[in-house]
């Protein structure tokens, strides 16, 4: 007599990837980067395309885009928008200050900021040259003087898109009911196709590069996510094939925490072969496990000891050079990283899909809707090309 299919696994005939990759074994889960890692969670959202705002504190420091003498009365500079009227500048090379002298830098010449000297009069005291950093500090009031006009901080738009996703796996009753070493047959295709998910879904998460493109003119759409190589690519150091070292990890991690965002305690660094083999060759000292750390990240989780603050560390077979990725490593603020889905879509296994009549094959198909959200990139960066 034929198997009959509704008794395969009828009480669990459709199961979350998430909660299936607490069974996986740890070599075929890729060390579940997706599930356990990314501390911001799950965020169901309304559409394919999603969008957010942000909003961010001026900037305190900036660059000069070129030379300017002493006694210059403009200075241009990266980001003129950021100079208000009577706001005190500080040039740290030479310790000279001066005050802004309009209402909005590259109101009087585009790019420029018109300045004079801190007496009130004149231009800057010492010259400056072109990529010496400028700090910006308060507004200094005249007696009795009038308040000067409002600015706030700009908020921004962002946005990316989720994709949707299937893939089947179909096996024959004989196939499963025949006597084997090990699992039934259906048990080995699930968790094989489990793992394999699950290994393409972090894929993306590395290299993917959001936008929509539709099969024919007014045709059918389809999304690809935004990736973590695409989200920091303004927020990337390349070490054109120079070792690590953990001063290096140091000061990439200081990057992560200027604009706030906290300290190493909420960062996660995720590494590549060539990073991990170099974190292997450092001193002991350096390395340790921390309590309870594998427990409950169900992974090895080392704590790399930087001058900033004890950073955790989890390597990603994926990241290998078999991957052409064996170059990379990422610090990732926790909290400004989610996997994101569609409301009533979500990444899920449905189970026996085959039609009443087939009662001689099994088919699973694994569907859903998944994307990735990185909020507030300058607490988080890429490091590629490592030697």
């Amino acid at each position: 007599m034929s198997t009959r299919v509704d008794q395969i696994n009828q009480d669990d005939l459709v199961i979350s990837m998430e909660a299936f990759a607490n069974s996986l074994r740890k070599d075929r889960a890729v060390l579940d980067m997706l599930t356990r890692q990314i501390g911001g969670g799950i965020e169901v959202v309304g559409r394919m395309q999603t969008f957010w705002r942000e909003r961010a504190t001026l900037p305190l420091s900036t660059t000069a885009s070129a030379d300017a003498a002493a006694e210059a009365t403009t200075v241009k500079v990266a980001n003129p928008a950021s100079f208000h009227v009577d706001e005190m500048i500080f040039h740290p090379a030479s310790g000279d200050m001066f005050i802004v002298d309009e209402a909005v830098g590259g109101t009087a010449v585009a790019g420029q900021v018109k300045v004079r000297g801190k007496s009130g009069v004149d231009g800057i005291t010492s010259a400056i040259t072109s990529g010496d950093v400028l700090n910006i500090g308060p507004h200094i009031q005249y007696e009795g003087g009038a308040v000067p006009a409002p600015f706030s901080n700009v908020s921004v738009t962002k946005n990316t898109f989720l994709f949707q996703t299937d893939s089947t796996i179909s096996i024959t009753d004989i196939m499963n009911a025949e006597e084997q070493y090990g699992a039934k047959e259906i048990q080995e295709q699930r968790d094989d196709k489990y793992a394999e998910q699950l290994e393409r879904m972090c894929m993306a998460l590395y290299g993917a590069v959001g936008g929509r493109d539709t099969q024919s003119v007014g045709g059918a759409r389809r999304s690809t996510p935004t990736g973590l190589n695409e989200y920091l690519d303004t927020q990337t150091t390349d070490l054109d094939g120079a070792a690590i070292t953990l001063a290096t990890i140091g000061e990439i991690l200081r990057l992560t925490t200027i604009y706030g965002g906290g300290g190493a305690n909420r960062k996660m660094l995720i590494v590549g072969q060539n990073v991990n083999n170099a974190i292997n060759a450092m001193p002991t000292s350096a390395v340790r496990i921390g309590p309870g750390d594998g427990i409950s990240w169900g992974v090895d989780v080392n704590r790399l000891v930087t001058g900033y603050g004890p950073l955790q560390v989890v390597y990603d077979p994926l990241l290998s050079a078999e991957n052409g990725r064996a170059g990379d490593m990422y610090i990732i603020d926790k909290p400004s990283l989610k996997q994101i889905q569609l409301k009533g879509l979500p990444l899920q296994v449905i189970k026996s899909t085959q039609a009443k009549r087939d009662v001689h094959n099994i088919e699973d198909i694994y569907t859903g809707t998944r994307g990735f959200k990185m909020k507030n990139i300058e607490l988080s960066r890429r490091v590629k090309n490592v030697g």
